[in-house]
């Protein structure tokens, strides 16, 4: 074990045992095995509402999604993992996956639902990356300004930390992989309509069940239609749809294949603020989350398409062993007319700029898998193998339009803005490609009862090339890495496990963004590695996980002549503590608190030893809900959220000050001609607190305000 880590190993099992004081962690494992049920269909979600939760007998754990270690449960994983069920997204009408974790101190969402950065999060103060940060039944998907239709999902999982081995390259913050509903044994038909402020309604439909001979074919059949006018000012308009499939070709050999479009239109609205141009010490209070910001250009739009098919074959060989192959291709592609606002001062004047510009992208996979277990001189091992290839392509234009075309402030009306210029946004060529082959294998080794051991490699071979309009070379790099993983682990009895591990990773350089000298280039891949050490117990009362880390990683800044580089090394260092406890009368607290901290090191001189930018030191939530006496089905729930205040830049010039959020809701389940039928109601942001919000280096955001959200749903 790491030396810094032993000094601590045994304070992981004190916070471990003085867990069950509120501190919260969901940990509902959720199966993507082809022929899985779902009891309950997803419903669209509104406004983030607490959890709802129905408590009883303990439900048996079952696997979670591992990458190349294949199928675990949570207590067999030497990692910290928080999975979200479609039963708690539906209870807390979760539409974005800004809120998808929002119960989790340690994640951070980036970026609001109706914006260019959607689809963003900070996990253990490392935003996941776009290129391998998201998973879609664990094979990839290029994340870029994409919002995933959440009704189409059975579960979602996060993996924290670095993932080297299991996923190859990524941001070591972690991997999420979103789990498609599957085809359910018995035939479920459910709809539900919802609405959220300021006007946006939502229709979806939630179809399974199984056909022909010995019910041998399953389907499970998404819906959804959304559409209205946002607390912004904005109008969002998303049509999606999401196709399971599977067929039983004999007793031990199954096909699946899984297909999810959305197209999403979203009109008005703004982006976000940046640094560059500010003259001041402080920054200006937030404005509400409701002012129309994007009233200042009435052409403003962010459209985006997506698409995701795969198709895989799953092979039950023998009892002990099991083989599975899959295939996948997803596309994006994305179209924006987008407002983003430089800070000019402390009295809030700004300068807003028009950005068009479109771009697309393909990416490909071929993975296969074989997972078994065998006992060797006394010893028993459990061991995995495998082979993957990917490939990603991206296109752009060859120059997106970047101008400035007038000043507002924050407090005052806007005043509408015109651009008389011209932009030709029609051409797109091929700027990147990249494509990854790895060979993988892992053994965890039974030495007793108690203890075992995990040894996992994987090589990687691994090709990155920019191309210029003329389809010139502009820049390449090639890798061929070796990834390990190595944890040692201590099941104490059978519901609690001391874990201590480390992993290495890759992950791809950024492309630097529009206000860099250096814009658009693509920097080198960064390495990581991480250190952690855990404990997890899952009880029928109460159970709780605890984790120490450090990971140290390459850094990517803008150095003194805003040149965004690839230089030097960052070091995070953070504590993470969850649980939940089950008290009488159907009582249930939640809680999750995060201590992170992260500095330069090794980097431009002006930088080394300040904070690392957007990572509040001390992040928390606590949650109660709570069956209502006397009135069978009606439950009422609580959630508390706070930030600590955070650099906002590189330079620990300006400072995001801290905030809480408040969100309370109502759920009542009852029967309308013998079907269920279940009503909800939640307000976010009860006090309508004004926050900034943090994107990245040197860009923030504005907080969404209070918001309400309703839902009905009806099971046929």
């Amino acid at each position: 074990m790491h030396p810094r880590l032993k000094a601590v190993s045994f304070a992981v099992a004190t916070l471990l045992a003085g867990a069950a004081s509120a501190q919260s962690a969901t940990h509902i494992a959720v199966t993507d095995a082809p022929d899985a049920q779902s009891a309950t269909a997803d419903a669209p979600a509104s406004t983030a509402l607490s959890r709802v939760t129905v408590q009883g007998a303990r439900v048996r754990e079952l696997p979670i999604s591992s990458g190349a270690l294949g199928a675990r449960t949570d207590l067999e994983t030497p990692f910290s993992t928080r999975q979200v069920t479609a039963e708690d997204l539906d209870a807390r009408q979760v539409k974005s996956l800004g809120k998808i974790f929002a119960n989790d101190a340690s994640v951070m969402s980036l970026g609001d639902t109706f914006s260019f950065n959607a689809y963003s999060i900070n996990v253990r103060g490392i935003p996941l990356d776009d290129y391998n940060g998201y998973k879609i039944n664990g094979l990839p998907f290029f994340m870029t300004t994409v919002e995933l239709p959440v009704e189409s999902f059975e579960s979602v999982q996060l993996l924290k930390g670095s993932s080297g081995f299991m996923y190859g390259f990524g941001a070591p913050g972690g991997i999420i992989n979103f789990v498609t509903k599957k085809p359910t044994d018995k035939t479920l038909f459910s709809a539900d309509l919802g609405y959220r402020s300021d006007g946006v309604f939502s229709e979806h439909i939630d179809a399974g069940g199984r056909v022909g001979d010995d019910r041998r074919f399953g389907y499970r059949l998404n819906l959804t239609h959304e559409q209205g006018d946002t607390y912004n000012g904005a109008n969002v308009q998303r049509n999606s749809g999401s196709l399971g499939l599977d067929a039983r070709l004999t007793s031990a050999l199954t096909w699946t294949a899984d297909a999810i479009y959305q197209s999403r239109r979203v009109k008005g609205g703004v982006q976000d603020f940046f640094l560059d141009d500010f003259n001041g010490d402080t920054l200006p209070k937030a404005p509400s989350g409701r002012k129309n910001l994007g009233a200042a250009y009435d052409n403003t739009f962010f459209n985006s398409n997506v698409f995701f098919v795969s198709s895989g074959l799953r092979w039950q060989i023998d009892p002990n062993w099991s083989a599975k192959v899959d295939v996948s291709r997803s596309q994006d592609r994305r179209r924006y007319s987008g407002q983003w606002m430089g800070l000019l001062n402390g009295a809030g004047d700004y300068t807003v700029y028009l950005n068009k510009a479109q771009g697309a992208a393909t990416y490909e996979q071929a993975q296969a898998l074989v997972e078994g277990e065998f006992t060797a001189a006394g010893l028993r091992h459990q061991v995995t193998l495998g082979l993957a290839w990917q490939g990603l392509n991206k296109q752009t234009v060859p120059k997106s339009l970047y101008t400035p075309i007038g000043q507002e402030n924050l407090y005052a009306p806007i005043t509408p803005l015109s651009w008389n210029g011209s932009y030709d946004d029609s051409l797109q060529y091929h700027n990147y490609h990249s494509a990854q082959k790895a060979v993988f294998a892992s053994d965890t080794v039974q030495f007793s009862e108690q203890w075992s051991a995990l040894l996992g490699l994987r090589y990687s071979d691994y090709d990155q090339t920019s191309f210029n309009t003329a389809g010139t070379v502009t820049n390449q790099y090639h890798k061929t890495p070796v990834t390990p993983t190595v944890a040692l682990m201590f099941r104490a009895r059978p519901d609690t496990l001391l874990y201590a591990s480390y992993v290495e990773s890759l992950e791809q350089g950024s492309t630097v963004g529009q206000t860099y000298v250096n814009k658009d280039e693509v920097l080198a891949p960064l390495k990581s590695r991480q250190y952690e050490i855990g404990a997890k117990h899952e009880g029928r009362d109460w159970g709780a996980t605890a984790a120490l880390f450090e990971i140290d990683r390459g850094a990517e800044y803008a150095n003194a002549q805003n040149v965004y580089v690839s230089n030097g090394q960052i070091r995070l260092r953070g504590a993470e503590l969850n649980g939940y406890w089950n008290l009488p009368a159907g009582l249930r607290l939640t809680g999750s608190a995060a201590w992170t901290a992260g500095k330069y090191r090794e980097t431009d001189a002006e930088l080394v030893g300040h904070r690392l930018e957007g990572i509040p030191k001390w992040q928390g939530s606590i949650g109660a809900s709570q069956k209502i006496p006397g009135v069978e089905g009606l439950s009422a729930n609580a959630e508390l959220h706070y930030y600590a205040r955070f650099d906002a830049d590189s330079a620990n010039k300006y400072k995001l000050p801290g905030y809480s959020t408040v969100n309370l809701g109502v759920s009542y389940e009852t029967q309308i001609a013998a079907h269920p039928v279940t009503l909800r109601a939640g307000v976010d942001n009860v006090f309508n607190r004004n926050y900034w919000g943090f994107l990245q280096s040197g860009y923030t955001f504005v907080g969404a305000p209070r918001t309400l959200g309703v839902n009905a749903k009806i099971e046929l």
